[in-house]
């Protein structure tokens, strides 16, 4: 089977497996989440303190902390980079690479959610962690690692959809790009060597039209300098002073920018 084939057809059963649910998650495409639908991960309840401030920080590579008003913590794609002792409610596995796969690094006694399986099949999620509602898309990496399976997570919090692309190697199906529409932040892999080249991640940006984009994926400051001078000629790009961002549906911006956060650190590793 041709591999675009096999990725329509994936997330062709990925919209299958959700029509019909009462509920929708950054998208009206997303419906009946959770209904009478059989929940597939664990999902953790229980009391939302003060709203704070929600925001994301990146540590490097493709590793995030994504923080809720109410201060739920998800970290996606832990790394060896991730400062062992990291608390978080849960964690998100997009690929089992170990520079995405740390899942030992973070405390907490999170929830760990795999968007893939050991056999490297996708492994569907969908389920609340406190007031961050979690679901993935199957996609797959490059051909250059045999078309296995990567995981797309799309993150609500609030009012706010956060999608998480993972180790992305190809374009967005018409499946893909319809659940992504209202996609608000999307972290995407700009290394142009495993993942997508150049032009093709600004195609993919064009498919989602999403307000902020977030290079990831590099471990070295250069490489994210190297594609904000390539992205510059279609979006306006920011250069933040840290690696943390805060988010508010206030401060969006009205159409596509770059925001590059600033490299924590550097890494002898990466894939």
């Amino acid at each position: 089977m041709k591999r675009r084939s096999f990725i329509a057809l994936a997330a062709g059963g990925f919209v299958y497996l959700l029509d019909g649910i009462a509920h929708a998650v950054c998208n009206p495409s997303l419906v009946r989440l959770f209904g009478k639908g059989r929940q597939l991960v664990q999902s953790r309840g229980g009391s939302a303190p003060s709203l704070g401030n929600y925001f994301i920080q990146w540590y490097g590579h493709s590793s995030f902390l994504i923080h809720s008003g109410s201060q739920t913590k998800v970290v996606a794609d832990p790394n060896f980079n991730v400062t062992p002792g990291i608390q978080a409610d849960a964690v998100t596995v997009s690929n089992d690479h170990f520079t995405h796969n740390n899942t030992g690094a973070v405390t907490g006694n999170p929830v760990i959610l795999r968007g893939i399986t050991f056999r490297q099949t996708w492994n569907p999620i969908r389920t609340s962690i406190k007031d961050i509602t979690i679901v993935n898309i199957p996609s797959q990496r490059g051909a250059g690692w045999g078309g296995v399976a990567n995981s797309i997570f799309v993150y609500e919090m609030g009012s706010l959809c956060i999608a998480h692309l993972g180790n992305i190697g190809h374009l967005l199906t018409a499946e893909q790009e319809k659940v992504l529409q209202r996609v608000d932040v999307m972290m995407i892999p700009i290394d142009a060597m495993t993942n997508l080249g150049f032009e093709d991640i600004l195609t993919l940006i064009e498919q989602v039209k999403p307000p902020i984009v977030i290079p990831m994926h590099y471990d070295v400051a250069g490489q994210g300098e190297l594609f904000a001078a390539f992205a510059n000629k279609q979006y306006p790009i920011r250069n933040l002073d840290g690696s943390q961002l805060t988010l508010s549906r206030a401060t969006l911006p009205k159409s596509t920018e770059v925001f590059v956060l600033k490299h924590p650190r550097t890494s002898l590793f990466g894939d």
